[in-house]
């Protein structure tokens, strides 16, 4: 299996990362990202909660860049 999310641009960015799912209102600290699979741990209130990369919009990093979650995602070059 091939990595899903681009992990070199991930580490070039300023860390700590947060996500959210329209670039306004909550965001949501990253716990840390599985790039072969997408999943990844959010902190919601000092638990951690396990979801998808493509469930939020925007990541922010530290900063305080906004990014669009497609330009993470690697692109299949398989015909």
């Amino acid at each position: 299996m091939t990595d899903l999310l681009n992990i070199e641009l991930i580490n070039s960015l300023p860390h700590p990362f947060w996500v959210s799912e329209n670039g306004k209102d909550w965001w949501w600290p990253v716990h840390d990202i599985d790039v072969e699979t997408g999943l990844m741990r959010i902190d919601v209130c000092g638990q951690l909660q396990a979801c998808h990369f493509s469930d939020w919009n925007y990541l922010r990093d530290d900063a305080h860049v906004l990014h669009d979650r497609d330009i993470f995602y690697i692109e299949d070059e398989t015909p």
